[in-house]
């Protein structure tokens, strides 16, 4: 288990309807299976130099644990890059995939913009429309570099917000469920096809 005020976040957003569904998700666990849920679900991190914690996946489970009050999490390391400066700490992260400093509006932004605790990581309402496209089927996950990142700004492209209520917001993910079977999706990772009759 890892402190969770210790852990540094690699990206800048995350999706705030996508957090509270996993903090209800969470908040449905028994206690007695609430450990095992947690193993599950692992903060995946890498250790920088001295010695700070940075996550590189599962970003909306630490948050949504966060909003819930845990104080530790369980992690797994990744790689340890404490020997490196931090120069090249960042020059691998980046050259790996590990960092994705892109704001709210799907801008690129300095990696000294990178939020330095979970709490201060900001909402893109596309983070969250894309999380529930993709769980309903709108496409399959797949292991490449942030696919969720290319699905949001797609969405972002194609489907007009603002989403601050729940009915806009369920009203957009019809509305990019359906995009994500178009052609216009062809080229994304995890297109499925166009819908059936």
């Amino acid at each position: 288990m890892v402190p969770l005020d210790a852990l540094r976040p690699t990206q800048i957003t995350v999706g705030g309807y996508h957090v509270a569904q996993k903090v209800h998700v969470t908040r449905r666990v028994a206690p007695e299976a609430r450990a095992a849920f947690l193993d599950k679900h692992r903060v995946h991190l890498v250790i920088g130099p001295e010695q700070m914690l940075y996550v590189v996946d599962h970003h909306h489970w630490v948050r949504a644990w966060h909003d819930l009050g845990l104080t530790h999490v369980p992690g797994i390391v990744r790689a340890d890059l404490s020997d490196m400066d931090v120069p090249a700490f960042w020059r691998h992260m980046v050259a790996n995939h590990l960092v994705h400093p892109y704001d709210e509006h799907g801008r690129r932004r300095p990696l000294t913009e990178l939020p330095e605790a979970i709490h201060d990581m900001r909402d893109d309402p596309y983070r969250s429309l894309e999380a529930f496209v993709q769980l309903a089927g709108g496409y399959r996950k797949v292991k490449t570099a942030y696919p969720d990142f290319r699905w949001a700004d797609f969405f972002r492209r194609h489907v007009p917000g603002p989403f601050d209520t729940p009915h806009h917001f369920a009203f957009a993910v019809a509305s990019a469920f359906r995009l994500a079977h178009s052609r216009e999706a062809k080229d994304l990772p995890g297109y499925i096809g166009a819908l059936g009759c």
